[in-house]
């Protein structure tokens, strides 16, 4: 559409950077993001209580997630629940072991 002197004015770009219509901006999911700080947590120290930490807080993410269309970081919850896992299973053999890290 061309204003009264001829000139077309430039598209208007909201806060995702498109100039059609309004877009929601996707915020990443804060249980994703501490699924994986714990999942990641439990392979460091090698802890059961943090790797089930890491494993509820992941599920629960991907619920949320796949409900809400505005949330993203499927995939960090996804690796906090298997880094999880990872951690407190490596916990448990090394504890029916007998390994002690002190």
């Amino acid at each position: 559409m061309a204003d009264e002197g001829g000139f077309t004015p430039a598209p208007e770009y909201n806060e995702v950077g498109t100039s059609e219509g309004t877009v929601a901006e996707q915020k990443t999911s804060g249980k994703a993001i501490a699924a994986l700080v714990c999942g990641i947590g439990s392979l460091i120290l090698f802890g059961v209580i943090l790797g089930i930490i890491a494993i509820v807080l992941g599920v629960i993410a991907r619920k949320e997630i796949a409900g809400n269309p505005q949330l993203k970081g499927s995939g960090m919850a996804l690796a906090g629940i298997i880094t999880g896992v990872i951690g407190a299973v490596l916990a448990v053999v090394l504890i029916a072991a007998g390994v002690t890290l002190v």
